[in-house]
């Protein structure tokens, strides 16, 4: 019997001994071989990885006026499985704190079944508001970021938006081009949960999260509203069916401005016509017409293909094969380079580029950044369109010379007017000012970029007075104003249709406008697109947009204040003491006109290749710090003239004095009728004298 016992306790323990082996061994099995497998198991049983959202960066005007910021929102939604029979208490709680209507709630919730529903992807909740809703246990609320824009729809086009669901990331204008900056990297936490229901033991942070960079733009915030302000009028008096403004600063290439219509008024709703998210500046093309005039000019004086004294007849519109007229079928006669500018005469141009190679154009456009990547960083910027000389017909210098067969954005042309206001340098467009981190600290200052010198100083000065000229007494004359110089220039062009041909009627009007004149701060460009009826002539829309912007500018901001320089400054700024009024040294040699000018206590500037000053610029009688430059060009030696018969001079708009001195140092008689400025002469400028006088009449006004 004892042995029985101790039979059956050693078979006890050996059972023991093996269950214990067992056990060891299958410890020895989880713990060791398949360690991973059961810890990734319990992770998931127990643990749930979820993103960390990085915060995105803000966008903040140069003077530090948030234009976009991140907000702290949630995605609420609802486990129906929890609900009770009845939600509709729950329907009235979430209708009052998300702004919804109680019953479409309920109809949502219904229609879930017993699966989790989402009833807002972002909302931005007041801390009262989120207390309410963690008390509802069928309520989630998931951590999110959204995006608010303080000016709401100011600037809308430009900007964009930005937005975040459970489908994704969707953006528009700057929120999608400079999300390299903007997004940040998300990071990843663990939450640890418990076996009930909404109860969780925290988390544990995996991977930080990069916060995005803050961006510091170019954009003036007030110069914007005054832009969209004035832009919204005059597509109302003019019933254009859309139009832009674009503000540059000159010496930095920065853009202070971009209105585009059509414009946003609000955010706030759904908006049907997508155009109010499309910033025409930037993307679209077209011919700019007249406007152009102001490169083809340059060109032609940069290789000496005219001077400012060589006239063409402004009335012959034929040119072999086909025909170029003025606008409105004006004949102007004889012009020389300085008027037919501020008249705008196509013939003018179209003659003149026939003494500049095609190669010699195209590369001058090449220089200026047409049919080139402006590198503005904003969706769909295109290139403009500029064939090479290759692909031209027997028409196409003359017709480019006046704007057309060519195609540009208002980015590309207020980049190019920027060279001629800053004295010959072309800028890459600067948006981006500095870069700082999510706490506001500076990583990095943008300086402006400084692509290439497309003219020299002289030739600049003297496009920017023939710009003067056009708003004195030319095309641009409804954009003068008493208090300060303006320059610019006009362009009422046709608008092609598909390349093949134009569309009659349609016309867009262009002003290219520098401000002041003398020493440019702003290029402002105003664009206008099909003005009804005689509107659409630039002289009547754009020129007028641009002049009530300037009149805005100088009211609402610092940019036009002291302004300095004789002809712009309140009198009561001019300190005459420190002024010389400039000689008239017009067609006297270069030593004697330096001679003239030196004595007078101003310095020369000339292209020294001889010959007699044909231009001055300023022009005579101008009121001057002592010690500035005055410009010359200069034409012909006299023998030269005697070897051709001697000319006739233009007279247009001299006084009495200025005739008579310019009349005595050629030799010449003149026979003068009327008092004033001179208006009309016979014969006309650029004519042979055939050695008679010439008569010149005279009026009060010119």
């Amino acid at each position: 019997m004892l042995q029985k016992s101790r039979d059956r306790l050693r078979i006890l323990q050996v059972i023991l001994v093996l269950t214990g082996l067992a056990l060891a061994g299958r410890v020895v099995q989880i713990q060791v071989f398949q360690h991973e497998h059961h810890f990734r198991k319990a992770q998931e049983t127990w643990s749930e990885d979820k993103d960390v959202y990085a915060e995105r960066g803000s966008l903040f005007d140069r003077s530090m006026r948030p234009l976009a910021l991140s907000v702290a929102a949630y995605r609420v939604g609802v486990a129906t499985s929890l609900l009770d029979e009845n939600p509709s208490g729950l329907c009235v709680v979430l209708g009052e704190i998300l702004e919804r209507d109680p019953a479409s709630l309920a109809k949502q919730l219904r229609k879930a079944g017993n699966q989790h529903v989402v009833v807002a992807h972002s909302q931005v909740l007041t801390r009262d508001d989120m207390m309410r809703l963690q008390g509802i246990k069928a309520v989630t609320l998931e951590d999110l970021r959204a995006r608010v824009y303080p000016f709401d729809g100011l600037a809308a086009s430009l900007i964009g938006f930005h937005r975040q669901d459970h489908d994704g990331d969707y953006s528009t204008g700057l929120e999608y081009s400079l999300k390299s900056y903007l997004a940040g990297s998300p990071g990843k936490a663990r939450v640890i949960t418990t076996g009930r229901l909404g109860e969780n033991l925290g988390q544990v942070v995996l991977e930080e999260a990069i916060h995005g960079q803050n961006l510091v733009l170019s954009l003036d915030a007030n110069l914007q509203q005054i832009c969209e302000k004035q832009l919204a009028e005059a597509v109302a008096k003019t019933g254009a069916i859309g139009g832009s403004v674009l503000v540059l600063a000159p010496d930095t290439g920065d853009v202070l401005a971009a209105a585009s219509w059509p414009l946003m008024a609000t955010r706030q709703g759904r908006h049907g016509d997508l155009a109010v998210w499309n910033n025409r500046n930037f993307t679209n093309m077209y011919e700019p017409g007249s406007v152009f005039k102001i490169f083809t000019t340059s060109s032609l004086l940069r290789h000496g293909a005219i001077d400012t004294a060589m006239v063409f007849d402004c009335s012959n519109s034929e040119f072999g094969s086909f025909r170029i007229r003025n606008d409105d079928g004006h004949t102007y006669g004889n012009l020389a380079l300085m008027k037919a500018f501020a008249k705008s005469s196509n013939i003018f141009f179209a003659r003149a580029v026939g003494n500049l190679r095609a190669e010699e154009l195209y590369r001058d456009l090449l220089d200026f950044g047409f049919g080139q990547d402006p590198g503005f960083p904003y969706p769909a910027c295109p290139n403009g369109l500029l064939e090479s000389p290759g692909k031209w017909s027997g028409r196409s210098k003359p017709t480019i010379s006046i704007g057309q067969e060519v195609a540009v954005t208002p980015l590309q042309l207020g980049l190019a007017v920027c060279a001629v206001a800053n004295g010959g340098t072309l800028y890459s467009p600067r948006l981006i000012r500095e870069v700082r981190d999510d706490r506001g600290r500076i990583l990095e200052r943008i300086p402006p970029r400084a692509l290439r010198q497309v003219m020299a100083e002289p030739l600049a000065e003297l496009l920017r007075e023939a710009m003067k000229r056009v708003v004195d007494h030319g095309t641009g004359i409804g954009a003068k104003e008493s208090w300060i110089a303006s320059g610019g220039k006009t362009g009422t062009a046709q608008k092609s249709c598909d390349g093949k041909g134009y569309t009659p009627g349609a016309y867009i009007a262009t002003f290219s406008g520098i401000v002041p004149a003398n020493n440019p701060r702003l290029v402002i460009l105003t664009i206008l697109d099909e003005p009804e009826g005689v509107m659409h002539y630039a002289s009547l829309s754009a020129v007028p947009l641009f002049k009530e912007i300037v009149r805005d500018i100088r009211s609402e901001t610092d940019y036009l204040t002291n302004v300095p320089g004789p002809r712009t400054a309140p009198m009561e700024l001019v300190k005459e003491t420190n002024l010389v009024t400039v000689p008239d040294v017009l067609h006297l040699t270069l030593d004697n006109a330096g001679l003239r000018l030196g004595t007078a206590g101003l310095k020369v500037a000339g292209i020294e290749k001889g010959g007699l000053v044909v231009q001055q610029v300023p022009l005579p009688g101008t009121r001057m710090a002592m010690g500035s430059v005055v410009h010359l060009t200069t034409g012909r030696a006299p023998a030269e003239l005697a070897d051709q018969g001697l000319l006739c001079p233009d007279f247009s708009g001299l006084s009495n004095r200025q005739i008579n001195s310019l009349a005595a140092r050629m030799g010449l008689q003149v026979q003068v009728s009327g008092v004033g400025y001179a208006v009309a002469q016979f014969p006309a400028p650029g004519l042979s004298l055939g050695g008679g006088s010439v008569k010149v009449k005279m009026e009060k006004q010119w």
